[in-house]
């Protein structure tokens, strides 16, 4: 019985890091033509330098480049459908359809 209670708890402590550092994304349609994208981890710690992407439904990159220093990057919208990629690597992705 020791050793499964072990195991549980083992499992329990293993899972706490990977949900320490959520990649969160905040979306900002400036009515402008432009559109704000915020990154932010769950430990409050700005997303900075971290790549943004869009991509189209049929996953060509319509645009690339990365955050400010305060986890910002502001675009200008796409005149198709597209999907915001904010990538901090593998385990910190958020992903959201764009505002038309």
């Amino acid at each position: 019985m020791r050793i499964v209670i072990s195991a549980i708890a083992f499992v329990a402590l293993m899972a706490v890091p990977a949900l320490a550092h959520t990649l969160f994304m905040n979306l900002n349609d400036n009515e402008d033509g432009t559109v704000t994208v915020e990154g932010m981890y769950s430990t409050g710690a700005l997303a900075s330098k971290t790549e943004v992407r869009l991509e189209n439904h049929d996953g060509k990159i319509l645009f690339k480049g990365k955050t400010n220093e305060d986890g910002e990057l502001e675009f200008k919208k796409p005149k198709q459908p597209y999907t915001i990629i904010l990538d901090a690597g593998p385990g910190h992705t958020a992903s959201e359809d764009g505002p038309q």
